[in-house]
Parts: structure tokens; C-alpha cells; sequence
């Protein structure tokens, strides 16, 4: 393994957690003046839409590689291949960041509750009314598939692939009601392409993993929420991850447990089986300070 190249990809990080915490903090104080405080499971008000910390820290740092860039022509020096993001993953990262925080950021805006569960949204919208669910669940995949078509191999293999990433949203969706819970599947899960993804796509991970580690801390202590802007992102990242790294073997297997776990939670709460399952409760409440009892609240509706 190049030297050289992990430590690139640890400035990387260091870069990303390093952002992450100086915006984070404004944005923070932003959002509180501005009222984007939430109740959460407990009824403790918390900080909402954090997620936005990752749109923010993403696009200073996409300033960051167009003027490292400009900067090497300037001086007429090149830096090797794979030490660098290049357009062709920077550009439709960008993209799906921009565009499924949008749309997390109107149902963290407007959405209700009087509608859950994809049957719920479509429902509503088939009489007529669109809700902020059914718009995500017609605009995230259109996002996707337009971030993945130049790095997929046609229509087809596109199609796909979007569809993989608008399920990885809506389960990051699904797993975010609890303090940490979606980040700990995140951070881990986008640890993997680190060691598999192409060297370029491991310096965007390295970024991205240095702001989710920053922000679980504050998530575990309840002093924030990712909110949906934060889990759709959350969702999206690594849809794109495994659409770019691994082949159609391992990617219909998620689609096929992804489609599963859809049908499952139309039916039952996803809190709810996590409680009722030991090894999956230990991991849940893990880094939490106090141990939540499960109960018929509403952020246990099936399909939420």
C-alpha cells in the first residue's frame, strides 16, 4: 500500500472533521436563533437538521479541489493519479448531496405525520394531495438516477442503480429515530470504500466519514437530530458507494433485503424489532446515556 497515498486519505479526513466541527458549531447556533428545535423520542428539544452540515462542509470543500487544481496549473506541477478527486465522482457526488438534502430539507420544513409508510404517501397522492413523502419518493430516484447515469453502463445498469440508491435513503430514513442509530450503520458501512472503493472515490469517503464522526457525538447526547436533509444524505452516500465499487451480485442482494425490510416496516416498527432483538438493542443503545423503554409513541409508526 502507498504511503503516501494513506496519508493523503487521513488529511482527508482530518480535512472533513476539521470543517465539519467549525460549520457545524455556526450552523448549530444558526438553526437554534432560527427555531429548528424538534422534540425527539424522549420530548427533549433538540437541534434539528444538522444533516445540513454535510451539504455545507461538501461544497467548501469541492471549492477546496477546483482551487487546488487551478493552483497546479498555475505552478505547472501534477499530482499523481488517484491523489485526487476527480470531476467524474466529484461532480455527480455533488449533485445527489445537493439534490436529496433538498429534498429532505422540504419534509424537515413541511412534512406531517398524517401520512406514513410508502403505501401511506402514494395513497394520498392517488386522492390528490401530494405530500412531502411522495414527493421524495418521486424526486430521490429521478436525483440518483441522473448522479449515476455517466458512471453506469447504460439505462439499464443506471435504472438499477438508482433504484439501490433511493432504497439505501429510504432505509437511513427508516433507522433514524433513534439517537446515533443511523450514523452508526453509516460510519462503518462507508468505512468499507475506504479499502475497496478506487483511490480517488477513498478521499471523498475519508471527507465524509471525518464530518459523520464529528457529528455522532452530539447525535448520541441528544443535542442534535440529522433530521431528514441528514439521513436522505446519510442514505444516498451509500447507495452511491456500493452502485460505483461492487458488482450486480452483491448489489440485487441489498436491493432484495432493502425491498424486504420495506415491506416488513409497513407492517411492524422498525424500533420495535430492534428492541425485541437482543444483539441489535446492545448495538442500538450503545454510546447513549440514558436506556429509552419502547412505547406506542409516534416515532414508532410502522413505515415511518
Amino acid at each position: 500500500m502507498n504511503i503516501l497515498l494513506v496519508l493523503w486519505t487521513i488529511a482527508h479526513f482530518l480535512t472533513g472533521a476539521i470543517l465539519g466541527a467549525v460549520i457545524g458549531t455556526a450552523l448549530k447556533r444558526l438553526l437554534r436563533d432560527g427555531g429548528a428545535v424538534k422534540q425527539n423520542y424522549r420530548q427533549h428539544e433538540v437541534i434539528n437538521m444538522m444533516g445540513l452540515n454535510f451539504v455545507l462542509v461538501w461544497l467548501v470543500m469541492m471549492a477546496m479541489v477546483a482551487a487546488f487544481g487551478f493552483t497546479q496549473e498555475i505552478l505547472g506541477f501534477m499530482v499523481p493519479e488517484g491523489f485526487q478527486l476527480t470531476p467524474d465522482l466529484a461532480m455527480p457526488l455533488t449533485i445527489l448531496i445537493a439534490g436529496v438534502g433538498i429534498f429532505g430539507l422540504i419534509d424537515d420544513l413541511l412534512g406531517s405525520r398524517e401520512s406514513t409508510g410508502f403505501r401511506g404517501h402514494i395513497g394520498q397522492l392517488i386522492k390528490g394531495r401530494l405530500t412531502t413523502g411522495a414527493l421524495k419518493a418521486l424526486g430521490i430516484p429521478v436525483v440518483s438516477f441522473y448522479a449515476i447515469y455517466q458512471l453506469s453502463n447504460g439505462f439499464a445498469e443506471a435504472f438499477g442503480n438508482s433504484v439501490l440508491i433511493a432504497l439505501f435513503v429510504n432505509t437511513l430514513n427508516l433507522l433514524d429515530l433513534r439517537p446515533g442509530r443511523a450514523l452508526k450503520l453509516f460510519i462503518p458501512l462507508l468505512a468499507i470504500f475506504l479499502f475497496y472503493a478506487p483511490s480517488s472515490y477513498a478521499l471523498a469517503v475519508a471527507s465524509l466519514l471525518g464530518i459523520a464522526v464529528v457529528l455522532v457525538g452530539a447525535d448520541l447526547r441528544e443535542e442534535i437530530m440529522l433530521g431528514d436533509v441528514g439521513s436522505n444524505i446519510l442514505g444516498a452516500l451509500l447507495g452511491f458507494s456500493f452502485a460505483v465499487t461492487f458488482g450486480w451480485g452483491i448489489k440485487l442482494t441489498l436491493i432484495v433485503v432493502m425491498l424486504v425490510l420495506q415491506v416488513l416496516t409497513e407492517k411492524y416498527s422498525l424500533t420495535q424489532i430492534i428492541e425485541k432483538t437482543p444483539i441489535l438493542r446492545t448495538i442500538d443503545r450503545m454510546g447513549r446515556g440514558k436506556m429509552d423503554i419502547p412505547s406506542a409513541r409516534a416515532d414508532s409508526v410502522p413505515g415511518e
